[in-house]
């Protein structure tokens, strides 16, 4: 997500001296409780000055629901990250319908960390098939982390699916399978624990002396 996050930044058009002065005030407004200023970027010609608006509103307690859905529609990737980011401040707002609708996958990675965060059981199917087939690897590695919060033993086809994946994801995976109990899980993790991936070895390695109890 980093490479994607410069190639954002790379991208960006120079702001006018107006623009400037309008994501000034929109972004100080959060820290000064000018609800108004907030509230006025939000609808922004400008995408850095809707995405700021955005934040500011989380901040100060003023994005509802409906300021949410307009912002993860949004037109540009840097306000939809902005709205998914501001989402963990509404724990009754469900992120699963924009799993479909997002083309993105840095803010598709947001989301699926979110909803792994907020554990949206409705979400956990989708987020078990972009672990699988989500040509994104990024996207994958964050569903299998997703699918570990859930602890769910109907995981472990998935997860046996995903530890054939890039070492990253067999590395999640291996974690993943630390919150299982039973012989599948170990047997995955003993799988793992001879996988040609250094890092994958020996976090399996020290699962499964955790499990053994050699090692506290």
């Amino acid at each position: 997500m980093a490479d994607r996050k410069e190639e954002l930044r790379a991208n960006l058009v120079p702001l006018t001296d107006a623009q400037l002065a309008r994501l000034h005030d929109v972004v100080v407004a959060s820290f000064t409780g000018d609800f108004d200023a907030a509230r006025g970027g939000f609808d922004d010609l400008n995408a850095r000055i809707r995405a700021a608006a955005t934040t500011s509103m989380s901040r100060l307690g003023i994005l509802t629901p409906q300021h949410l859905n307009d912002a993860l529609r949004d037109s540009e990737a840097e306000v939809r990250l902005a709205a998914v980011n501001a989402t963990l401040g509404l724990g009754a707002f469900e992120l699963r319908p924009f799993l479909r609708l997002e083309s993105d996958p840095m803010v598709l990675e947001a989301i699926v960390f979110t909803i792994g965060e907020k554990l949206e059981e409705g979400a956990y199917p989708e987020l078990c098939q972009i672990a699988l087939d989500h040509p994104d690897a990024l996207c994958r590695e964050a569903a299998v982390a997703a699918i570990a919060n859930f602890q769910r033993e109907d995981s472990l086809e998935v997860l046996a699916k995903a530890s054939g994946d890039k070492p990253a994801i067999r590395r999640r995976v291996a974690i993943a399978l630390a919150g299982l109990e039973s012989d599948r899980a170990t047997e995955l993790l003993q799988q793992l624990s001879k996988d040609r991936d250094w890092q994958t070895r020996q976090i399996a390695d020290e699962l499964l002396a955790i499990q053994n109890g050699e090692i506290d």
